[in-house]
C-alpha cells in the first residue's frame, strides 16, 4: 500500500538540498500532466530556494531521447527533476548520473533505476493510480499551503482522469475554487462533462494538440505566469486554439459515426486528422463504449500511433496487452497504465499487432 505522505518524503529531502546558486533544470513531456507538474515544480523551486529552474521540454511526450540529453548535458545542471516520462533508459540515467542528481516523478509502471531520487506511487501498489501532477501538488503541500496551485494540479489530474482517486485535491477546489467543479461530484465522467475545470483541462491540452512539443512550452509558461485561473481562461492565443480543436473534434466525430469498426471486442478508428487528437478523442469514447477496448489510431510514415482505452465492464489492463501484443514485433514500442495505454509499431505490422491483441484478449477472457 502507498503511504503518500511518505512516498513524497524522499522529494521533499531533494528539493531542501538544493541552494540558490545550484543550476536546475525540470524536463517534462508534452500532455497536460506533465507540464502541469513541471509548473508546480517550478513555482516551487522558485518561491522556496529562490532560483529560477531551466525548463526543458522533451523531444517525445513519453520518452527522454538522446537529444533531449544532449541539451542537459549541454547545460550541465546541479539538479534534474523529470516529471511524468515513463521511458527513459537506464543508459540515459547512468550517463546523466556524471553531473546531476536526478529525481524522477512519475506513475507510470516503475523502472530499475538505481542512485536516484525516484518518486513512484506503483512501486508499492501496481494498480495505484495518482496523476503526477497530484504527487506534485503534495510534494509542493510539504513546503507551504498549496491553494494558489490546487487549480493547475486539478488540471494534470482531471487531463488523465485521476480526479476520483484524490479527494483531498478535489475538496481544495471545492472550497477555494468554487465555480470550477460547481458543486459537482468528483466523477471524472461528470466533471468533463459539465466543469469549468474541464474546459481549462482542454485550453491547456490544446497547445499540444496544434503546436507539439512547442505548444505544450505555450502552455506551460502560460500557466507559470498566471496569478488565477481566470488568467488562463483569457488567454487569447490558448482560446483561439481550443477553438480550433473543438472544431476539427467535431469532424472528427462525424468520421467516428460513420467509419468506426467494431471486430470481437475492439473497437478500431484511424484518425486522420492533422492534429494531435488520438488521446483526446478516445477520452471521449470510451464513455460511449462500456464493453469495449478502444483502439484509436494515426498513420505517421511508415508508422502507426495507437491510443488504447477501455471501457468500464472491461477488466484487462492495458499496459500488459501493450506489452504482450509487441512482444514479437521488431521497432515497437508500448505501455501504459492499465486503463489507459499507447503503442507504436510499423505500419506493416499493423494487422500482426491486431492479431496478437486478439489472442491475447482471448486467453485473458478464458481465465476469468
Amino acid at each position: 500500500m502507498f503511504n503518500i505522505k511518505e512516498g513524497i518524503s524522499p522529494a521533499i529531502d531533494f528539493i531542501k538540498a538544493i541552494k540558490p546558486k545550484d543550476k536546475v533544470a525540470i524536463v517534462h513531456g508534452h500532455d497536460p500532466d506533465s507540464i502541469c507538474s513541471a509548473a508546480i515544480l517550478y513555482k516551487l523551486v522558485k518561491s522556496k530556494v529562490r532560483t529560477a529552474a531551466k525548463l526543458v521540454v522533451s523531444e517525445l511526450n513519453s520518452y527522454l531521447t538522446e537529444k533531449t540529453f544532449n541539451k542537459l548535458k549541454k547545460n550541465k545542471p546541479s539538479y534534474t527533476i523529470i516529471v511524468d516520462i515513463p521511458n527513459i533508459s537506464v543508459d540515459v540515467i547512468t550517463k546523466m548520473r556524471k553531473f546531476s542528481k536526478i529525481m524522477i516523478v512519475d506513475h507510470h509502471i516503475p523502472r530499475g533505476y538505481a542512485k536516484i531520487t525516484y518518486v513512484n506511487p506503483r512501486i508499492y501498489d501496481r494498480d495505484s493510480y495518482l496523476p503526477t501532477a497530484y504527487l506534485c501538488y503534495k510534494i509542493y503541500e510539504g513546503f507551504s499551503d498549496p491553494k494558489e496551485i490546487a487549480w493547475v494540479a486539478a488540471i494534470g489530474t482531471l487531463s488523465d482522469m485521476g480526479m476520483k482517486n484524490c479527494l483531498d485535491l478535489f475538496n481544495k477546489i471545492k472550497t477555494e475554487y468554487k465555480d470550477l467543479v460547481d458543486g459537482l461530484k468528483p466523477d471524472d465522467n461528470i466533471l468533463v462533462e459539465k466543469s469549468l475545470l474541464w474546459k481549462l483541462t482542454q485550453m491547456v491540452e490544446s497547445g499540444m494538440i496544434i503546436r507539439n512539443a512547442a505548444g505544450a512550452i505555450f502552455s506551460l509558461k502560460a500557466l507559470i505566469e498566471a496569478k488565477k485561473y481566470k488568467d488562463v481562461i483569457n488567454n487569447k492565443t490558448l482560446t483561439r486554439y481550443q477553438k480550433l480543436v473543438e472544431s476539427e473534434f467535431q469532424k472528427i466525430e462525424k468520421d467516428f459515426n460513420k467509419n468506426k469498426k467494431i471486430i470481437d471486442s475492439i473497437l478500431l478508428f484511424e484518425i486522420k486528422s492533422k492534429l494531435n487528437l488520438k488521446s483526446a478523442f478516445s477520452n471521449y469514447i470510451k464513455r460511449l463504449f462500456d464493453d469495449k477496448i478502444l483502439l484509436v489510431y494515426h498513420k505517421d510514415r511508415n508508422y502507426i500511433s495507437i491510443s488504447l482505452r477501455r471501457g468500464e465492464k472491461i477488466e484487462i489492463d492495458l499496459d500488459s496487452l501493450a506489452k504482450e501484443a509487441i512482444r514479437d514485433i521488431k521497432n515497437a514500442s508500448g505501455g501504459g497504465h492499465p486503463t489507459a495505454a499507447g503503442i507504436r509499431v510499423p505500419a506493416r505490422q499493423f494487422k500482426k499487432l491486431l492479431e496478437n491483441m486478439r489472442l491475447r484478449i482471448k486467453l485473458e477472457s478464458m481465465k476469468s
